[in-house]
């Protein structure tokens, strides 16, 4: 669907956007205080263990989520994440080497996915930061009550409740810059009893240039509405509808041969909350749906250089529903869960000369579902305030099967290539962890230690794209096993004088990684035609993550973050692909009342361990990447209490660079691996109201 956006009438109707926090931690905030929903900053916490001995986080200002797209966008701010760019919109995250689904990105403990098998629109694509309250990041594994999967971690957004006055209360933002400009309203309205909100964005993206000048395909458009409607008979409990509308249209895309015309997400949730979720007893049930719908094409929006006019149709439904009790007896803490989720998806690929194709030439994605019945239960010990144990199991019942590959024409393309191509599989997956955390006058240590299983998802198990050229091809396995990552984490926090220092260190060793490889009649595949095709390998992945933050005078701040993880298949000691070199990011902050000033120094070393031939591997990395540097300065103005102006210059020095990890897995259709550059000098400024 495509909608005409006026920027006139925009400027006019309304206002966007969100004044955000970037939580670390020493703080004093009270449980009392961390209740209160506030409409002017987004949370971003971390380990629950590691908050309720420390205490909770303090928020430093997210200066320019002004300018944030998306939560692929948004996590590029925090340690240990990296991130994969196909156009302006979708960006993937990766954190610790592992991306797409080995990372479980919920909203409000709810999964949502995509309907773009090569993931144009990732679910962080219709999750954008504004009107959100908190983000909970949980690198590795520290609970089992979230869903199934998440190996490399969680990442759940969060509404809460309003605590409201006679009068609507709320923020509104506008945002521009010569690329893009942003505006909304997050607006809420009640009393005691109940309260309605409504959170309203609109994005639009022009196609940027990079540090050389050269126009990246970067174009977009999205409309997000959302509707939250809460019924609060006391101060504990809530009944909470949500309603999302997200209508996204004209998506430029320069790593893939196909743009994307349409991207729409509808969602409904059905929330009830009972009791205090800070208090020694809570629970929570939810029942959710979504359903996202994905066109593709290499027409419409790009000069067609291709023989042929293609067009790939995509919808993905998800059904869900979950329950979560958290109890407290003695030093004990307990916490169990059930959940549910069911997703299908059906993706037709379409061909023609002229006009919009209308013969079949591959079904992408067979008709196909999979279903996930969990239940987990964590237990935590406390020794003392200082001195906690948690340990946890979960038991996953999985269910996949494509209708399709019960006939045998429909068993064709995945029988060249593999020996086992079963209609439907059955798996019944144990998953455990246990985490100690203690403290010391010299600082808090911890060491954790897991086992958990991940299983593959459609396009892993399923995609069918056919090809009269083999090496064209992209056939999913449907017989693939899951993968269990069994990992070890230590980890240390150190307080300086005058700030901190933490430093984490993790192992992960995998038993049949999935990974995405090239047909060499390798062990399970039976055939040598350099198409791309899915197998089971053992793989490690090893790495480390340092923060530290420090008060260099009562004004001036340093905050800093690095990171590091190396990736090889365990077979034959070959690099994974798409992992990020040394990463960080040196922070310098200059604080007055009124205003506030900060230098940014982000940075990534080069990548030499690539994956780039497909003679010997799946050529995903788009060869080695160079060292980069690029600067941001930003500053944020207190007009007074209810205005804000902010104003920033992003890659100040206009360098020309690319995460190494960005979209260099490009298209499936295109055998050449490409590697999408990020913006060059983009000078933006924006205005934030509250009311």
């Amino acid at each position: 669907m495509n909608y005409p956006i006026k920027k006139t009438n925009v400027l006019v109707c309304c206002l966007l956007s969100t004044h955000s926090a970037l939580v670390l931690p020493q703080d004093t905030t009270s449980n009392d205080t961390k209740k209160q929903h506030s409409t002017n900053k987004l949370v971003i916490t971390g380990s629950p263990m590691q908050q309720k001995i420390e205490g909770h986080q303090t928020q430093l200002d997210d200066y320019d989520n002004q300018v944030i797209i998306d939560a692929g966008d948004l996590l590029t701010r925090i340690a240990g994440f990296s991130a994969s760019r196909a156009g302006a919109h979708g960006t993937d995250p990766v954190l610790r080497g592992q991306s797409q689904t080995r990372i479980n990105l919920l909203q409000q403990g709810a999964f949502l996915h995509g309907a773009g098998p090569n993931r144009m629109d990732s679910p962080g694509a219709y999750t954008e930061p504004f009107g959100w309250d908190e983000v909970q990041i949980i690198k590795g594994v520290e609970t089992l009550t979230l869903g199934s999967g998440g190996t490399a971690g969680s990442i759940n957004f969060k509404r809460l409740k309003p605590q409201l006055s006679e009068s609507p209360q709320g923020k509104a933002m506008l945002a521009y810059s010569p690329d893009f400009y942003k505006a909304g309203i997050d607006m809420s309205a009640g009393s005691q009893q109940g309260y309605f909100r409504l959170i309203s964005q609109i994005i639009d993206q022009d196609s940027y240039q990079d540090g050389d000048g050269q126009t990246t395909r970067t174009a977009f458009k999205t409309l997000t509405n959302t509707l939250i409607t809460g019924y609060t008979p006391n101060n504990e409990d809530e009944l909470r509808l949500s309603i999302m509308a997200n209508r996204g249209s004209d998506a430029l895309f320069a790593g893939t041969m196909m743009d994307g015309p349409t991207t729409d997400m509808d969602a409904i949730q059905l929330l009830y909350l009972q009791g205090d979720q800070l208090g020694n007893r809570f629970s929570e049930y939810q029942v959710y749906w979504n359903d996202a719908h994905h066109v593709m094409d290499n027409y419409s929006l790009r000069q067609q250089t291709a023989p042929m006019r293609m067009l790939t149709d995509a919808k993905a439904t998800t059904t869900g529903a979950k329950w979560l009790t958290h109890w407290e007896t003695g030093q004990w803490i307990w916490q169990t869960s059930a959940d549910w989720q069911n997703v299908q998806r059906q993706a037709d690929r379409f061909m023609g000369m002229v006009g919009t194709p209308v013969n079949l030439q591959a079904t992408i994605w067979p008709d196909n579902e999979l279903d996930i019945k969990g239940v987990a239960l964590d237990a935590e010990y406390q020794f003392s305030q200082k001195t906690r144990l948690k340990s946890g199991v979960r038991f996953d019942r999985i269910e996949a099967s494509a209708n399709a590959l019960n006939t045998t024409i429909g068993q064709a393309l995945y029988q060249v290539y593999y020996p086992q191509t079963p209609a439907s599989r059955k798996e019944s997956n144990w998953s455990g962890f246990s985490r100690f955390y203690h403290q010391t006058e010299q600082g808090l240590y911890w060491l954790g230690l897991s086992s958990v299983v991940r299983t593959a998802d459609a396009t892993e198990r399923y995609v069918g794209a056919a090809n009269m050229i083999p090496m064209m091809r992209w056939v999913g396995n449907p017989d693939i096993s899951p993968e269990r990552h069994n990992q070890l984490e230590a980890g240390a926090k150190w307080p300086l004088s005058k700030g901190w220092v933490e430093l984490s260190i993790y192992h992960n060793n995998v038993n049949d990684f999935i990974l995405r490889d090239r047909a060499r009649m390798q062990p399970s595949i039976i055939v040598m035609d350099m198409a791309t095709i899915y197998r089971n390998v053992d793989a490690t992945l090893n790495g480390l993550e340092l923060s530290t933050r420090y008060s260099l005078t009562e004004n001036w701040h340093l905050h800093g973050n690095l990171a590091y993880v190396k990736g090889t298949h365990s077979n034959d000691d070959q690099p994974l692909y798409q992992i990020p070199p040394i990463e960080g990011l040196l922070q310098i902050n200059y604080e007055q009342p009124n205003i506030t000033y900060w230098l940014d120094v982000r940075f990534a070393r080069e990548q030499n361990d690539v994956d780039d031939n497909m003679m010997q591997g799946s050529a995903l990395d788009a060869g080695e990447s160079d060292s980069w540097t690029a600067l941001d300065f930003k500053l944020r103005y207190d007009l007074a209490n209810d205005w804000q102006l902010s104003a920033g210059i992003n890659n100040l020095l206009d360098t020309t660079y690319a995460y190494h990890v960005s979209r260099a897995n490009s298209d499936p259709f295109n055998p050449q691996a490409v590697r999408v550059n990020e913006p060059g000098r983009q000078i933006w400024g924006s205005i934030l109201y509250r009311f």
